[in-house]
Formats: structure tokens, C-alpha cells, sequence
């Protein structure tokens, strides 16, 4: 349970549970071009586009339904103003959990050799996670509909359904 290991999407549980404690829900976010262009052009998405703008919640929606990288990153930035900075700060709540044997380096869990946690400090991560039942709420949702505006102004409306097949 303490062999170090690369976490990969579960990444997204410490981004979240993040998010649930320093960001507002009903925060409108514009989604960042200079973001988008730092992602693997292979990484999982929930399509957001440059100029995309939604909430918060939305934002957590994508992140934890379709395991979107996307999402993940304009999380970080919202939170924390970089990915690196908000890197940082999921240093620091992982210590404050006690997962002292992890470090992360990224929102979403894109492969980075300084980027990985242990089997114990998930678990410790995930306990956390789950005790806010608005995390709860959100991973044992099958799909969600998410209306927001693009950068024209123009309504978008996407439906993300889990990628969790466990669910059912």
C-alpha cells in the first residue's frame, strides 16, 4: 500500500476535493486558449473550447464525469491563478491529509515522473473527498447536462455521461 505509484485520472479526486473547498460553485469561468494548447492532443476531454464560459460546478462536472483534462486545468487556474501554483497547493492538502508519500505536479494526472502518490494516500485523499457530499453528489451522477455560453456568446449545451463503469 505504500509502493509509490502513478496515479494517472484518480489525480482528478485531489483536483476536485480542491476545488469543493477553496472554489464557489456558482463562480462563472472563462475557459483559457494558453491552456488548451498545453494539453496532449490524446488527453481525455470533456470538450470545452477557449472562451467557453461556465460555472465552477459545471467545471466539476466535466472534471470528474468525463475525466476531462480540460476541465482539470481551468479548474487549477481558477483556483489558483497557475496549474504550477495550484500544483503547490495540492502538495500542501495532500501533506495536511496525510499523504505524505505522494506529489503531484498537474490537475489531471498526465504522465510526469515527479507525479505520483501511493495506494494508502489515495485512500486517504478519496476518504476526504467523499466526506463532502457534493463530491458524492457529482461521481454517482450517470450523465449531466451542461448549458453555457461559448466566446460568441452563443449557448452551448453538452451532455457528459460517467466514465465510471463501476457506477451501475
Amino acid at each position: 500500500i505504500y509502493e509509490k505509484l502513478y496515479p494517472a485520472s484518480t489525480t482528478k479526486i485531489l483536483t476536485a476535493y480542491i476545488a469543493l473547498k477553496y472554489g464557489k460553485l456558482d463562480q462563472k469561468v472563462t475557459v483559457s486558449e494558453e491552456l488548451l494548447k498545453n494539453l496532449d492532443a490524446k488527453s481525455s476531454v470533456c470538450g470545452l473550447k477557449a472562451g467557453d464560459t461556465l460555472t465552477l460546478e459545471q467545471l466539476l462536472y466535466g472534471l470528474l464525469l468525463c475525466s476531462g483534462n480540460d476541465a482539470a486545468v481551468t479548474i487549477a487556474q481558477t483556483i489558483s491563478g497557475s496549474v504550477d501554483d495550484f500544483a503547490d497547493l495540492m502538495n500542501q492538502e495532500a501533506q495536511s491529509l496525510g499523504a505524505t508519500h505522494s506529489h503531484f505536479v498537474n490537475p489531471h494526472g498526465l504522465p510526469d515522473e515527479n507525479h505520483y502518490t501511493t495506494v494508502y494516500d489515495l485512500y486517504l485523499i478519496f476518504n476526504a473527498a467523499i466526506s463532502d457530499e457534493r463530491f458524492v453528489s457529482i461521481i454517482n451522477s450517470a450523465s449531466y447536462q451542461a448549458t453555457y455560453t461559448d466566446a460568441s456568446g452563443n449557448t452551448v449545451t453538452q451532455t457528459w455521461k460517467n466514465t465510471n463503469k463501476y457506477l451501475n
